[in-house]
């Protein structure tokens, strides 16, 4: 394969996917390739809008090492968290401990992390349902889809990002990923 053009359409794009050619773009001339998002960062449960705590969040680590259970760290100098070994009890120490503001007690005390399960989850085959008999919340349940297949539902309003179900899924079922933004309350 000594140029591009020996390759399949399909093996064009795993080329430039793996050695990120992102300007040599799409087979059509005069479009570019499209811009991937970045992946969130999850933060502190009374973390601020994004644009807002990476404003005012200066990397001080007050919050990280006010956090009891080791989930926070700094990643490129903003405070974030991780829950890989206990859940977010949402203590709030981590609000209490930040001076600049980028954490704040009116703010919903939310991690916006939410439960994604894997296609091989025991919960879809009915043999498991350990997240949701864990969650503190009951914002989990399995339900049937139209097409006959049992899928994770996570409420939005219940739900607060604790982590409990992905720790409770002996089987590393679950991830949490980031959903979103958060909004400002009426009263900061």
């Amino acid at each position: 394969m000594k140029n591009d053009q020996q390759l399949t359409s399909q093996g064009s794009s795993r080329r430039r996917l793996l050695t990120g050619w992102r300007e040599r773009g799409n087979d059509t001339p005069g479009q570019q390739a499209p811009v991937l998002p970045l992946s969130a960062v999850a933060r502190p449960p009374q973390a601020l809008p994004e644009a807002l705590f990476s404003a005012l969040c200066d990397g001080c680590g007050n919050c990280v090492g006010s956090c009891p259970y080791g989930l926070l760290s700094l990643e490129q100098g903003k405070a974030a968290l991780s829950i890989d070994f206990t859940e977010c009890d949402s203590c709030l120490k981590c609000t209490a401990a930040c001076q600049t503001g980028a954490l704040r007690d009116r703010m919903p005390c939310d991690t916006l992390l939410r439960p994604q399960i894997s296609p091989s989850c025991l919960g879809r085959q009915n043999s498991c349902r350990m997240c949701t008999i864990n969650c503190p919340q009951q914002a989990l349940a399995f339900h049937l889809t139209d097409s006959g297949v049992r899928q994770l539902h996570c409420d939005d309003e219940l739900c607060n990002g604790c982590g409990l179900c992905k720790l409770s899924c002996f089987h590393g079922h679950i991830a949490l990923l980031p959903s979103g933004e958060k909004s400002l309350p009426e009263r900061l």
